[in-house]
């Protein structure tokens, strides 16, 4: 069986692999209402054109044999070694899972982020660390952990942000509560890539989220029009669907699913929606629905999604796009033609960096 093409290999290591971000540049002027906020965080320039798999697999490229292969791996998976300026912390939590985390303290008068990796990603993956050592050099705290069935926690399964989610909030009480000393009463933000992007919304639209997450939520790539997701990655055939297809058979043998079930990604779901609330497939998917999550937003929300996603499809970002009603106060969606697969960071490295560190440096200020 062929995975990958000729073509795509040579695109895969011909590509350029993300870099560390630059410094990134505050905004002017105070921020004191949500319009404000937005203003400061601008859009990222549309030019030039790039590929939708190009800038995907930058996000990949030269972390494959690094963290991609090790993350799939059960023995492997659980990364326990810092890098600068952070430490590793195990701990339990009431109400949650157990927290996987890597840490840093940063300034005391700055809020603390939470990075949210992706599927099949880990928080040792190299985009996850770039993202967390470029908030911790404008002296945030962050707190990177792994989430259900990734990294330290392979052993779960994962709900699409449903049991996620109140791992989330737990983890951020206990932030708050002291559990960390270094972190303790500070404002809390998160940030989510792709799955973590669900995640976090999820997350964002719980009433307890005003208090908890009072820093805001960025969503990168988030999988919106759910069902017609789960549709395109057990049917398509590119070489980023079939990819998916067979790391998700890997670890559905684990689970006691057939390697060669039809349809994966709905066998997988079929399997999990049983240890949740939500005892049918199609109840889960509806209840992980994120465009109908965005009325319930109490803080600052920003939603990042690109139209030429070769993963998700051009449907799940216009549904979120849609779904954002501008009488949504909180919630603010930039939809751009570029960008693939959370792949934005990459393609516009200045934009991104400033737009996170002004985000969260401000949205705590918004009434």
């Amino acid at each position: 069986m062929r995975i990958f093409s000729p073509a795509l290999l040579l695109l895969l290591v011909g590509c350029a692999g993300l870099r560390p971000f630059p410094p990134a540049s505050v905004c002017p002027a105070p921020v004191g209402n949500i319009d404000a906020l937005w203003s400061c965080v601008g859009r990222p320039d549309p030019a030039p054109k790039e590929g939708g798999l190009a800038s995907t697999l930058r996000m990949a490229n030269g972390d494959l044999t690094r963290r991609v292969i090790l993350n799939q791996t059960p023995s492997l998976a659980c990364n326990t070694k810092p890098w600068s300026g952070f430490e590793h912390v195990s701990q339990a939590v009431t109400g949650a899972d157990r927290l996987e985390a890597f840490v840093h303290a940063g300034d005391a008068a700055q809020p603390v982020v939470f990075v949210v990796h992706g599927l099949y990603d880990s928080n040792s993956n190299r985009y996850v660390r770039y993202v967390a050592s470029a908030l911790a050099a404008h002296g945030f705290g962050v707190v990177v952990p792994d989430m259900r069935w990734h990294g330290c926690l392979i052993s779960l399964t994962n709900t699409l942000g449903v049991l996620e989610s109140a791992d989330l909030m737990a983890w951020a009480k206990a932030v708050r509560d002291g559990q960390i000393a270094s972190l303790r009463g500070r404002p809390v933000g998160m940030i989510g890539f792709s799955l973590g992007a669900l995640d976090v919304i999820d997350t964002a639209s719980l009433p307890e989220a005003v208090s908890r997450f009072d820093a805001g939520t960025i969503a990168v790539s988030p999988p919106a029009a759910v069902k017609d997701v789960r549709d395109r990655l057990d049917g398509l055939r590119t070489p980023m669907t079939i990819y998916f297809r067979l790391t998700l058979r890997m670890r559905n043998r684990r689970l006691g699913i057939p390697f060669w079930s039809r349809e994966p990604f709905r066998s997988y779901l079929e399997k999990v929606a049983a240890t949740t609330p939500f005892p049918t497939m199609d109840k889960l998917i509806a209840a992980a629905e994120p465009t109908r999550r965005l009325a319930n937003v109490r803080r600052p929300l920003l939603i990042l999604a690109a139209k030429n996603d070769p993963v998700l499809g051009e449907g799940a970002a216009n549904a979120i796009a849609k779904a954002a009603d501008p009488s949504l106060k909180y919630v603010h969606v930039i939809e751009t033609d570029e960008g693939g697969h959370i792949g934005i960071m990459g393609r516009n490295p200045q934009w991104f960096v400033n737009a996170i560190t002004n985000f969260f440096a401000n949205a705590q200020h918004v009434p």
